[in-house]
């Protein structure tokens, strides 16, 4: 089943209004500057710009927009809402936890999604015997000044 890569994105935009108090009344938008990928190396950064992949010349931006978030305690929280990759919308659910860090709010958490469900790595990348159909996206994000808001 392949070999695990890691990657990231360099560039990215919060519109985020959260307090850990009244999760219930949170809004969030996060949007990604796919162009901004970077896999490790040039020829993979090359690779998952291309149509196969994430096709940043068609689909620049993937969008999460939040539709509830709930406290599951112990600085622990529920999100939900869409993620938009290529286009394509999907309903997901993360875990993540929001913690206070020298007057900012530090927000992390994983999002297990099917890379498939994306199109993400279209014909021959579609075997999942080279690359698994389960993705792992990690993230942390840093709220300035909102801590304790």
């Amino acid at each position: 089943m392949g070999v695990s890569v890691d990657g990231g994105f360099k560039s990215f935009a919060a519109k985020v209004d959260f307090d850990p108090a009244k999760p219930e009344k949170a809004q969030a938008e996060i949007t990604v500057d796919l162009a901004s990928i970077d896999v490790g190396g040039s020829d993979g950064n090359t690779e998952a710009k291309k149509k196969a992949w994430f096709d940043v010349a068609s689909f620049p931006k993937a969008t999460f927009i939040a539709s509830s978030i709930k406290t599951l305690g112990n600085n622990k929280f529920e999100a939900k809402g869409k993620l938009t990759i290529k286009g394509i919308s999907r309903d997901i659910t993360t875990q993540l936890t929001a913690k206070p860090e020298a007057g900012n709010l530090i927000v992390e958490g994983t999002l297990p999604i099917l890379r498939l469900q994306y199109k993400l790595g279209d014909g021959m990348w579609a075997d999942t015997d080279t690359v698994a159909d389960q993705v792992t996206i990690k993230y942390k994000i840093t709220l300035a000044g909102t801590a304790g808001k």
